[in-house]
């Protein structure tokens, strides 16, 4: 009967521990949880100015003939052209894409009948070139238009390798975060704990540039335009949340 009294005893005693033992984790998980519950969220910001490297332009070639063949085949030619004598300026293989073949044939519709005849074809080659060389920018297109090129667009000048500037953006954008932090930190009259919460958005910024704009085949004698680079804005934002008390 002892023997039982101590083992019905000593599980008492071993629920008992339990019971404390889970009221106390409750407890600290409780306030931990209060505590992560007092938050303040610091947003920073931060630019970097940088000079582009690379200039960027699509240059597209359109025709069209109501011979499919003979439209494809002119439309190669013209384009071959503009690639050669772009590689003749120095620009590698790896620079030149094509980006773009679009081939669909044209109908004229007759309003009394409402019937559809072929009109003839109409196709447009598009590249997209990087120019390392901005010397070489305003030739390549004063002279891709000679060449036959009927449409230049979208000329902007980017940096080719910009990790090391959007991470210097970064970095000035947490600095700002933690200057206002410490500045509300005395302001509020609170203590600053842990990061909670981080997020960042880092983009570079392109001022100018041309959109499309349609060319004529004009004679060799057209003179290149003067190409300005600027600088690059690249911009992040930050967004910090510190635990408070």
């Amino acid at each position: 009967m002892k023997i039982l009294e101590n083992k019905f005893f000593q599980f008492l005693i071993f629920v008992l521990m339990i019971v404390i033992i889970g009221y106390f984790i409750a407890s600290i998980s409780e306030k931990s949880r209060a505590a992560e519950d007092k938050t303040i969220t610091i947003n920073g910001s931060g630019e970097v100015y940088a000079s582009p490297d690379v200039a960027l332009v699509d240059i597209s070639v359109a025709n069209e003939d109501m011979n499919l063949a003979k439209a494809t085949d002119d439309n190669s030619k013209t384009m071959n052209g503009i690639i050669a004598f772009i590689k003749g300026q120095g620009v590698k293989d790896s620079d030149i894409k094509t980006t773009g073949l679009n081939i669909s044939p044209r109908y004229e519709y007759e309003m009394k009948t409402g019937k559809r005849t072929l009109a003839g074809y109409d196709i447009t080659q598009t590249l997209n070139v990087k120019i390392r060389d901005f010397t070489k920018v305003g030739e390549i297109i004063s002279q891709s238009t000679s060449l036959g090129a009927t449409d230049i667009g979208s000329l902007s000048f980017v940096i080719d390798n910009d990790a090391a500037v959007k991470e210097q953006a970064k970095e000035l954008a947490i600095k700002d975060a933690r200057d206002q932090a410490q500045k509300l930190e005395k302001a509020l009259g609170v203590k600053l704990g842990r990061i909670v919460n981080f997020s960042e958005n880092t983009y570079p910024i392109y001022y100018g540039g041309v959109g499309n704009i349609e060319m004529k085949a004009a004679s060799s004698s057209i003179t290149p335009p003067t190409i300005q680079t600027g600088q690059n804005q690249i911009t992040s934002n930050v967004s910090i949340t510190y635990s408070i008390w």
